[in-house]
């Protein structure tokens, strides 16, 4: 426990064994892994710089915002959960990652299928939508079947049930991408089924594939990331707050398409209890090591706002008479959503976990650490006072610039980074 915490490496590195905070770094990382990280995160931070020109062009792009929230949701984050989410399964179950050569297969095709979904929608080609939607769906299926035959022939392991969180986000995110198809072709019907059908599109989205994904996450890289022992009580609660998160979603789901409030509520409702459970160990792990490090910092709060998003989201259906109501009740949740919890999760995993990926030892590890940290107080003050104000719903302008030159300067940063990484020692 004494280690510095880049003496750590993540989750899925071959020729160690998970520890109870974390994982042992290997003596050197194998450069095809390496390099397959590298790529992806270039496409990680090539899809937030989109969504970011996206947002300061304004009403000069048609539909940008449509185009910026996926270009965040569905193309950074979707590329994160996928490879990390493998690297995570493959250290918890002790089994052999899947070959670099498939594996870069796989992140290619995910990126062309995304591709043609935000280009197929936006430019108004239903049929460059579906083969996209279709290509990235089988990525993400292959994926999570791959998954869970891991998880059938994997010893008994202490937390290897938090990868079906990876299975049950899969499933959310299948289901999502169905609707949204469905939403494209124009063929929901009436103007209250397309509102309804959209609600359980970003609720599967949202809450199934991001957030059950970085619930999951969270149960062993938040003690990783603070460098403390994960608290008694951790293995109970990832085995209570799945059914409960999953069903309560797929309840929530059900309801909001078919417009039966009271059965989204009870689904929301228990979304939320299986949240509250899952963030019991969350909590204590905090209270015994308080975040001390960008990236925990920005965990914590990317936390603290999906607990946000979660209540103002039950608090809004329930003061709605209709379930199409809520469509304009939720507005201002979008940047809790996207950029509190989404964007700033995405950047304290990134800070931690690329220099233990690219590092190459201790050192290189404090190295590219030491960029991709720099300014981190008033870049994580400035997203989530941003965050605040856009709540609070007084001067829009000023808290969109707050968040974005928070979130935004991340990138220049891990370009920095991932250059210094990518040089041979």
């Amino acid at each position: 426990m004494g280690r510095h915490p880049e003496d750590r490496t993540a989750p899925g590195a071959r020729s160690r064994e998970p520890t109870d905070t974390g994982w042992r770094r290997p003596a050197a990382p194998r450069t095809g892994r390496a390099r397959r990280h590298l790529l992806v995160a270039g496409f990680v931070l090539g899809y937030l710089a989109a969504g970011g020109v996206t947002l300061l062009l304004g009403d000069r792009v048609a539909g940008g915002g449509w185009l910026a929230l996926h270009l965040v949701l569905l193309g950074a984050a979707t590329n994160a959960i996928v490879v990390w989410s493998e690297h995570f399964a493959a250290a918890l179950l002790r089994a052999r990652p899947a070959s670099e050569g498939a594996a870069t297969v796989r992140v290619l095709a995910l990126h062309l299928g995304i591709l043609g979904v935000l280009w197929g929608v936006h430019t108004g080609r239903p049929a460059l939508a579906a083969g996209g939607a279709c290509l990235a769906g089988v990525v993400v299926l292959a994926h999570a079947l791959g998954l869970a035959t891991r998880i059938g022939r994997a010893l008994p392991g202490r937390l290897a049930g938090t990868v079906w969180f990876y299975v049950a986000a899969a499933a959310a995110l299948l289901a999502g991408m169905g609707l949204g198809l469905w939403l494209a072709g124009g063929v929901a019907g009436t103007a209250d089924a397309y509102l309804a059908l959209r609600l359980a599109h970003v609720h599967l989205n949202v809450l199934g594939w991001v957030g059950l994904a970085v619930v999951g996450t969270e149960f062993t890289l938040w003690p990783t990331v603070l460098r403390t022992r994960m608290v008694p009580g951790l293995e109970r609660a990832v085995r209570w707050s799945l059914p409960a998160l999953g069903g309560g979603l797929a309840v929530a789901a059900a309801g909001l398409a078919g417009q039966r409030r009271v059965v989204a509520l009870v689904g929301l409702a228990g979304y939320a209890a299986g949240l509250g459970v899952a963030l019991v160990p969350f909590v204590r792990t905090a209270r015994r090591r308080p975040p001390h490090t960008a990236a925990s910092w920005m965990l914590g709060a990317g936390m603290a706002w999906l607990v946000v998003a979660v209540v103002g989201d039950l608090g809004a259906l329930a003061a709605s008479p209709r379930v199409v109501d809520l469509d304009g009740r939720v507005a201002r949740l979008v940047p809790v959503v996207v950029a509190g919890f989404a964007l700033q999760t995405l950047t304290g995993a990134l800070t931690y976990l690329l220099p233990v990926v690219l590092g190459r030892g201790a050192w290189g590890n404090r190295r590219l650490t030491g960029i991709l940290e720099l300014g981190w107080p008033l870049r994580v003050a400035a997203v989530n006072l941003g965050v605040l104000v856009l709540v609070a719903g007084v001067l829009p302008v000023a808290g969109w610039w707050l968040a974005g030159l928070g979130l935004g300067s991340f990138v220049p940063l891990a370009v920095v980074a991932l250059a210094v990484g990518a040089r041979r020692p």
